[in-house]
C-alpha cells in the first residue's frame, strides 16, 4: 500500500514541476543549448515586463519596428527586432542588460534606460522572455557569445 502511495506521491510531484518549468531550447533534435529549466512565474513576469515597458516599439513577438536599420527623419534608428531577424542575439547577456539599463548606445538611438524604473531582477526576466523569440541556432550562437565575454571578464 505505502509503495502505491509512495509512487503515486512522486508522479505526481514530477508531473507537477514539469508543469512549474520550462526548458528553453526543447526543440527537437536540437543539440549544443542550455538545457537550464526556467521557473515559469520568471518567464510569466517577464513576459507582463515584455509587454509593458518594450513591446510598444519592439512590437509584441519582437518583430521591431520597420525599417529598422534606416533613421528617420530626425536621424533617430527604430526599434530593432528581438527575434532572430534583428541583432539582440549577437550580443552577450551583460551588454544586452546594460542596454535595458542605460538605453540604446547607438548616439542616434530612441532607447530610454530603464535602471531607475526596473531592478536587476526585471531586466533579467526580460531578457529571458526575449530569448523566446529567438530559434535553437540563436539561443546557441548567444549562449556562445555570453560564455566567451563571461571568460574574458575574469
Amino acid at each position: 500500500m505505502w509503495k502505491w502511495v509512495a509512487a503515486v506521491a512522486a508522479a505526481v510531484l514530477i508531473f507537477g514541476l514539469g508543469g512549474i518549468w520550462l526548458r528553453l531550447g526543447s526543440d527537437q533534435g536540437q543539440t549544443g543549448t542550455s538545457q537550464a529549466l526556467i521557473p515559469s512565474e520568471h518567464l510569466t513576469d517577464g513576459k507582463a515586463l515584455y509587454e509593458a515597458n518594450c513591446a510598444s516599439c519592439h512590437g509584441i513577438n519582437g518583430e521591431g519596428q520597420p525599417n529598422w536599420r534606416v533613421p528617420n527623419e530626425q536621424g533617430v534608428y527604430p526599434a530593432p527586432p528581438h527575434n532572430n531577424d534583428g541583432h539582440t542575439w549577437h550580443h552577450a547577456d551583460q551588454q544586452l542588460l546594460e542596454i535595458i539599463a542605460q538605453g540604446g548606445s547607438l548616439p542616434n538611438t530612441g532607447m530610454p534606460g530603464y535602471g531607475g524604473i526596473l531592478n536587476q531582477a526585471q531586466m533579467e526576466a526580460i531578457l529571458t522572455y526575449i530569448k523566446t523569440f529567438w530559434g535553437p541556432e540563436q539561443r546557441e550562437f548567444q549562449e556562445q557569445v555570453t560564455r566567451n565575454r563571461q571568460q574574458q571578464t575574469q
